[in-house]
């Protein structure tokens, strides 16, 4: 009688156990994982953040689709509103290279 014990009953419980155990950590996990912007410091699910590698150790930095839309702006405004164009821009539009 230990032998069946041994042999059938312990390893369905074991598995009964593991089963309950995994469906709990399943339900807690379906939550979606948050970040927070560099920018603005609020918090945003993963999906909805853009994140940028910068430098040479790596560093990542995350990002929420309202902050680049604002520093898009800001910065579509500033090169239209002075009338900015970089040297290359310039040089580009004359035809001419600068070491000639």
């Amino acid at each position: 009688m230990l032998f069946y014990i041994f042999i059938f009953f312990i390893p369905v419980a074991v598995w009964l156990i593991l089963q309950i155990v995994s469906k709990r950590n399943g339900e807690e996990q379906k939550q979606p994982l948050l970040e927070v912007c560099s920018l603005c410091h609020e918090e945003f699910p993963t999906d909805e953040l853009l994140e940028k590698e910068v430098g040479e150790y790596s560093r990542v930095y995350c990002f929420c689709g309202n902050c680049i839309d604002k520093l898009y702006h800001e910065y579509h405004a500033k090169t239209e509103g002075e009338g900015v164009l970089g040297d290359r821009e310039k040089e580009a539009e004359s035809g001419e290279h600068p070491l000639t």
